[in-house]
């Protein structure tokens, strides 16, 4: 009887190993997924300014030598 409860406490020792382990990978992989929905968000949010950027750049109100030069090329 003395080797069954060992079989069996070695048994619930590998089971509680093996289930550390794989919370531990779901952790590690779950975190590299937030640090990619993180580095999207920083992506977006620098695509965000620079198209503002240029946008901010279009509304520029032009001199009025810049429209003239325009108007006389036919580009206005």
């Amino acid at each position: 009887m003395n080797t069954a409860n060992l079989a069996i406490v070695g048994v619930m020792v590998l089971v509680a190993v093996a289930s550390a382990l794989g919370l531990y990978r779901a952790g590690s992989k779950s975190q590299k997924a937030d640090t990619a929905d993180q580095d999207v968000k920083d992506a977006q949010n620098a695509l965000n300014r620079a198209s503002a950027m240029a946008q901010a750049e279009t509304n520029k109100p032009a001199s009025v030598s810049a429209v003239l030069d325009r108007l006389n090329k036919g580009d206005a």
